[in-house]
C-alpha cells in the first residue's frame, strides 16, 4: 500500500473493506512501531466486523501511545465522504506546521551551537573524588564490615587477593568469637598459600 491510498483510507474510511484488511495488516507487520497503521488497521477490522478484531485490539493498543484517542477514533462513527475526521484534521494541522520529521532536536542543535569542538575529562575533575578526598574507585573497594562474611573471605582467597582475605578472616575472628580458632587456622592456611605462590 502506498502512502497516497493509505492517508486516501485515513481521510476517506468509509472505504475501508474487507479488501483493505490485509494491506493494512501487512503494513502493522512490516512497521510495528507505526501508530496510525494499528489504529487504521482497528478501525478496519471493527467497520468489517472481524472476529479478529479482539485479539488485534490488545496488540494494537500496546503499539498506540494515547489510548484515549484510540478509544475515541474506534468508536466514532465512520465519517461520510467529504467531510474529514477530527483525527485527519490533527495529522494535517502537525503537517502544515512543518512536524519535525527530518529535522534534529533544536535542543541539540543548539548544545552543538554552543560549544564547538571535543569534551574532554580534566584530570582533577572534582566529581572523580569522593566528598572525602577519596578517588570513588577506591571507595567503590572499600567493604564495610558488616558486609564481610565467610563466602566473601573464600571468594577472595580463589581470587588469589590473599590480603583481602586474611583481611576479612580477622574481622570475622572479631564479629564471631566462638570461631576464632577456625578463622586462625584459615588465617595460617592462606598465609601458606600467599608464601608459595609469591
Amino acid at each position: 500500500m502506498n502512502v497516497e491510498k493509505f492517508y486516501n483510507l485515513l481521510g476517506n474510511q468509509h472505504l475501508l473493506t474487507s479488501d483493505t484488511v490485509k494491506d493494512l495488516k501487512k503494513i502493522t507487520e512490516d512497521y510495528p512501531w507505526f501508530q496510525l497503521g494499528w489504529m487504521l488497521y482497528l478501525k478496519n477490522l471493527k467497520e468489517t466486523g472481524s472476529a479478529d478484531f479482539d485479539k488485534e485490539l490488545k496488540k494494537g493498543a500496546v503499539q498506540v501511545n494515547d489510548r484515549r484517542l484510540l478509544y475515541n477514533f474506534l468508536s466514532a462513527e465512520i465519517v461520510k465522504k467529504g467531510q474529514k475526521s477530527e483525527l485527519v484534521e490533527e495529522i494535517e494541522k502537525e503537517n502544515r506546521k512543518g512536524g519535525n520529521r527530518g529535522k534534529a532536536n533544536p535542543l541539540i542543535d543548539k548544545f552543538l551551537s554552543s560549544s564547538p569542538g571535543k569534551i574532554e575529562r580534566k584530570s582533577d575533575d572534582v566529581d572523580s573524588k569522593a566528598g572525602n578526598g577519596l578517588d570513588v574507585t577506591e571507595k567503590s573497594d572499600a567493604v564495610n564490615d558488616d558486609m564481610i562474611t565467610e563466602t566473601l573471605a573464600v571468594i577472595y582467597t580463589q581470587q588469589k587477593n590473599y590480603n583481602k582475605a586474611v583481611d576479612a578472616y580477622e574481622k570475622l575472628s572479631l564479629k564471631y568469637p566462638e570461631k576464632s580458632i577456625y578463622f586462625a587456622s584459615r588465617i595460617k592456611e592462606i598465609e601458606k598459600l600467599k608464601n608459595t605462590n609469591q
